[in-house]
């Protein structure tokens, strides 16, 4: 390795260390609330990506406008990440996870609103992308952002109403488990 590379390194690690840091101490445990509902809200990982999508296509287009790469393959990078970005706003506003004392309820990117009330709670779980999701026998998978705010006021009423008399046919009823790194997590 030449010290370049080493240098470079040795700014690149810690900035992205204080960046991850930084978003940490600012996501909040609490959710939103409105009336009876709570809302979970884009946590700072979302918003730093939202800005960090802006920003690299703000300089890819003017690096293309400036004709310092190929007009082609620069228009494709600028839309590559324009596209992104603006996936990442529509979702911050078309998405929405809400609950209540009864229920649980998530609407989708595409407007589907996936429902379930908590006494129909049987099966929770985490994806490979570090998503938990809940889940009755019959009905689809509830998803929730582990990066959201309010998450860990959600995962504590999801373990204040996960079942403990179900059958143990199923390996994804351990539902304690997996909440532990949920609330270790953040702020203590």
């Amino acid at each position: 390795m030449s010290a370049d590379a080493l240098m470079k390194a040795a700014l690149f690690v810690p900035a992205f260390m204080a960046l991850t840091a930084l978003c940490v101490c600012l996501q909040r445990r609490r959710a939103r609330r409105h009336g009876e509902w709570k809302y979970l809200t884009p946590g700072p990982y979302f918003w730093l990506g939202l800005f960090a999508g802006v920003l690299i296509t703000a300089v890819a287009t003017l690096v293309v406008a400036g004709g310092r790469v190929e007009r082609s393959s620069g228009l494709l990078f600028t839309c590559a990440f324009a596209g992104l970005t603006l996936f990442l706003a529509a979702q911050a506003l078309i998405e929405q996870v809400r609950w209540n004392g009864h229920r649980v309820e998530r609407r989708t990117i595409s407007g589907r609103v996936i429902a379930m009330g908590w006494h129909e709670l049987a099966r929770i779980g985490v994806e490979w992308t570090g998503y938990l999701w809940i889940a009755s026998f019959e009905g689809p998978r509830l998803r929730f952002s582990p990066y959201d705010n309010g998450f860990d006021e959600l995962a504590t009423t999801i373990h204040w109403h996960l079942p403990t008399d179900l059958p143990p046919a199923s390996p994804e009823l351990g539902g304690e488990p997996m909440l532990v790194p949920a609330r270790m997590r953040g702020r203590a």
